[in-house]
């Protein structure tokens, strides 16, 4: 990372609730698909970077967990997003976390197979299709056509696709922060 990592015992007092978001609850619980907490207390991934700006990290930690608890998509779907923008972007840590997140969820090794190499997995649900030709399309052009409008939203409804969106529009915020600060996986 191109950063220090800030010590646990050094955390100032705007950071720690923030701190404390990522060390208790939800995120640590027994069968979290994968950790933001070093085996040093140390905060890792993109926490390690948001541990630096309160303000913005609270924020963006709050997003995060509306999409990752809050989100009507099924977790499946979800992670078949996700981790096609940690392949457009070849977000090492993104990747590693929602491989894990993504088996987790039901996505089996052929599954993410396919999804490296830019295949829809083989049995996919109508609203999984939906979230693999959405996204696939909206990283290749920013956008979807009037017809892909059409079928994502025949789909997902528009509550699902403005989810779909901006869990899109997180991922690559996240990945972004995560290469211009050279956040990898733990080893």
């Amino acid at each position: 990372m191109r950063i220090d990592e800030v010590d646990p015992a050094d955390l100032s007092a705007d950071q720690r609730p923030l701190y404390d978001l990522y060390t208790t609850g939800r995120r640590v619980a027994p069968g979290s698909p994968f950790t933001l907490v070093g085996p040093d207390g140390r905060l890792q991934g993109p926490a390690a970077i948001w541990i630096t700006h309160p303000t913005f990290g609270t924020a963006l930690q709050q997003l995060g967990s509306t999409v990752r608890w809050g989100s009507a998509l099924p977790a499946r779907a979800r992670e078949i997003a996700i981790l096609l923008v940690g392949h457009h972007h070849r977000s090492e840590f993104e990747l590693y976390a929602h491989r894990l997140a993504g088996a987790a969820s039901g996505l089996s090794p052929d599954d993410l197979t396919a999804l490296s190499e830019g295949r829809e997995p083989a049995g996919a649900t109508d609203v999984e299709s939906g979230v693999f030709r959405a996204t696939t399309s909206m990283l290749a052009t920013g956008t979807l056509t009037d017809d892909e409008f059409r079928d994502a939203t025949g789909v997902l409804g528009a509550p699902g696709l403005l989810e779909l969106t901006t869990i899109v529009g997180y991922y690559n915020l996240v990945a972004l922060q995560l290469a211009v600060f050279d956040v990898r996986p733990p080893a």
